[in-house]
């Protein structure tokens, strides 16, 4: 009769059945894949979306700011006008229109006219005598009114008979106000101010920007939109199925170009005109197409670890049965029962060794030997002591003489040397046993593996480094939006603020302050997209002298304003490394500021490169003869935020541009350093890898 095997798991808990509940586990990680899968597409066009409203609101909000300051400039210009005796002669006024548009960018004249059109005064003085055909102005109900009117060929009045295919391909937006008398007074808003302005709203963004006009006119759109047509742009979405009973909407429909793309809408409150803003559909493709990829290699590597955790499963089911049937044959006898007490040391995934009192090995399990690379033969018989050095092998031996003296398990952390003599990272658990006559006879010593484990923590750390390194380049990103808006209206303030000295003070406070602030953002950004890599280094093989010189010849004027003069290295032989021509003139370009900052007027700056042919580099030094730097912070400048204790004059700037260029030297391989000259003055030295040339 077989004898019935005793098991200590479920029946269903098989070998045979690792297969089918393997791929039951990976049917459910692809469905969740799938399911992760669409929420991220739907999430990238919900972004899309959200993004492109957003830009429309800050575009719509620029264009209602433009054409009300427009529509005051009309009414200041009417009411001053109206002051004015009817006597005087009208080309005396065309000075002062001059200086109305002073302060309005936006405007590239202001003239008046009479009731025929002619040009009675005007701010160019090439528009004064100019006939306008009225009908020009009119809109659909052949009328004059206020406000604006339709897009015009010609840069302004003087060049409004040149036919819409003219070589000047210029246009102007003419915005209307009759006066009490009878007369017209006529600004030319200069499309082209929106065309320049859409670069600084949308930063970096992969988006469009077109202003139409309600007769679908293109009146001004970004350099990376190319319309299709004017009956494309007359016959779209926008004017045929929304407009005028809905003002702003989003749509997937097809773009001013002609090709697919997410478009958002908003019109402008007081005139006829559309704010457009577009995220081509091939821009979210690339998203979803990354984030396919993404997901497919996640899901792809989960599914080779189950695999493996599958196979491994098996091999420990299967070990563990035939366990089992070791058992079942050795049961009833004391060598059956050491058998089996051996099979499962020996199976046991958990690397073992079993240890006397005196530390010397007795048994060793396969797991243990394929850890450490030595055989069970050589292990057994021998201490720790004299497998290993005895550096490494004196924590394990206290350790295990402190389980034995306590009498009970414990445990620590340590490192040993796998099989190829490198050293993992091992949790180890040490259990003492005792003889029959309960005195402590050795040790089980038990050990795991989780090297693994310590550098996904580092992995982990790094990520996160890195994500609050992304984190700062984000928000120095949207800090410098609202700063130009502030330096914008700081300066139009204090060029409206007249003679009014209280006011210019202020304006200027505040401009200064705002300059100093996008100086520090600019920095803080460059600083943050070396660190998170998003703005890397392009290293490419290059003689890097004429590099060098094209700085030291943009600043040459610099520093004749402070009487000073650059000497530098002349009739140089090229001079090849790998290096990033933009990055490293924003280096020397930082050194030789500091330097010129620092130098006393009527001094002379030297700046040198060579080749150092003894340590195989590239050497170059800009020395001043200026204060020098505190031998306590020859170092300590480098870091972000730091400056010398000699800046206290106001000469310092935001502590950036040297913790920036050691960044951009460190990712050319490369260092930089200071150091105080015997004769006086600091002396900044580079050093750059040298590379072959490469000829092309």
């Amino acid at each position: 009769m077989t004898p019935r095997l005793a098991t200590t798991l479920p029946a269903w808990l098989h070998s045979r059945h690792v297969l089918s509940a393997g791929a039951g586990i990976a049917l459910l990680v692809l469905a969740v894949a799938a399911g992760f899968l669409a929420f991220e597409r739907a999430e990238i066009q919900t972004n899309a979306v959200q993004r492109n409203q957003l830009f429309a609101r800050v575009l719509e909000d620029q264009a209602n700011r433009t054409f009300n300051g427009v529509d005051l400039a009309l009414g200041a210009v009417s009411e001053m006008l109206a002051l004015q005796p009817l006597s005087d002669a009208p080309a005396q006024q065309s000075p002062w229109l001059q200086q109305s548009l002073q302060t309005l960018p936006f405007l590239r004249s202001m003239s008046l006219l009479d009731a025929q059109g002619r040009v009675l005064a005007s701010s160019n003085p090439d528009n004064l005598g100019r006939q306008v055909p009225l009908a020009l102005l009119q809109r659909g109900n052949g009328k004059l009114r206020n406000g604006l009117g339709p897009l015009l060929p010609g840069r302004d009045l003087a060049s409004l008979q040149l036919a819409p295919g003219s070589q000047d391909g210029a246009h102007l937006l003419p915005a209307l106000r009759t006066l009490a008398d009878g007369r017209l007074l006529l600004a030319a808003v200069n499309p082209d101010y929106f065309t320049n302005q859409y670069p600084l709203l949308l930063a970096d963004e992969p988006l469009r920007a077109a202003l139409l006009g309600y007769d679908g006119s293109l009146i001004a759109a970004s350099e990376n939109l190319a319309p299709a047509g004017a009956a494309a742009l007359h016959q779209h979405p926008i004017f045929s199925q929304w407009l005028p009973a809905r003002e702003r909407g989003e749509m997937l429909a097809t773009g001013l170009d002609g090709k697919p793309a997410l478009v958002a809408f908003r019109s402008a409150r007081r005139h006829p005109l559309v704010l457009l803003v577009e995220t081509p559909q091939q821009v979210v493709d690339v998203e979803l197409n990354q984030m396919t990829l993404n997901v497919a290699g996640f899901t792809a590597a989960v599914l080779a670890v189950l695999s493996a955790l599958g196979l491994l499963a098996w091999r420990s089911l299967r070990g563990h049965e035939g366990a089992q049937l070791d058992l079942a044959a050795a049961r009833g006898t004391l060598a059956a029962q050491d058998a089996f007490t051996d099979r499962l040391f020996q199976v046991s995934p958990v690397p073992m060794v079993v240890k006397n009192a005196d530390g010397r090995i007795m048994r060793v399990n396969q797991a243990w030997v394929a850890l450490t690379g030595i055989s069970a033969e050589r292990a057994v018989g021998q201490s720790l002591g004299q497998l290993y050095p005895p550096q490494l092998a004196a924590p394990h031996e206290v350790q295990e003489q402190m389980a034995l003296s306590a009498g009970s398990a414990a445990s620590y952390e340590e490192q040993v040397l796998d099989a190829d003599g490198l050293p993992r990272d091992v949790m180890i658990r040490v259990m003492p046993f005792s003889d029959q006559r309960g005195e402590a006879a050795g040790v089980i010593v038990c050990l795991m593996d989780v090297s693994e484990f310590r550098e996904a923590e580092i992995r982990t750390i790094e990520a996160k480094n890195a994500a609050e390194t992304e984190f700062l380049a984000n928000i120095s990103h949207e800090l410098r939006t609202p700063l130009q808006t502030i330096l914008g209206f700081s300066e139009l303030g204090r060029a409206r603020s007249g003679h009014e000295p209280r006011l210019q003070s202020m304006f200027s406070d505040v401009n200064r302050a705002g300059a100093r602030m996008l100086a520090l953002v600019n920095n803080l950004l460059d600083l943050s997209r070396i660190d998170s890599g998003v703005g890397d280094v392009q290293l490419q093989p290059q003689n890097i002298v004429p590099v060098l010189t094209e700085v030291v010849h943009e600043l040459r004027q610099l520093a004749a304003h402070r009487q000073l003069r650059l000497l530098a290295t002349a009739d140089s032989p090229p001079l090849w490394a790998a290096a990033d021509a933009a990055r490293l003139q924003q280096v020397l370009r930082n050194l030789l500021a500091n330097a010129i900052r620092f130098a006393p007027s009527g001094s002379i700056i030297d700046i040198e490169w060579q080749r150092e042919p003894i340590v195989g580099s590239l050497h170059v030094s800009v020395r001043d003869h200026g204060p020098g730097v505190p031998p306590a912070e020859l170092e300590t400048i480098f870091e972000a935020f730091v400056q010398s204790s000699r800046t206290k004059d106001g000469s310092g700037g935001t502590g950036l541009g040297l913790a920036i260029c050691r960044k951009i030297m460190a990712a050319h391989g490369g260092a930089v350093w200071v150091r105080n000259h015997p004769q006086g003055g600091a002396v900044f030295e580079l050093r750059l890898p040298t590379a072959a040339h490469q000829a092309g």
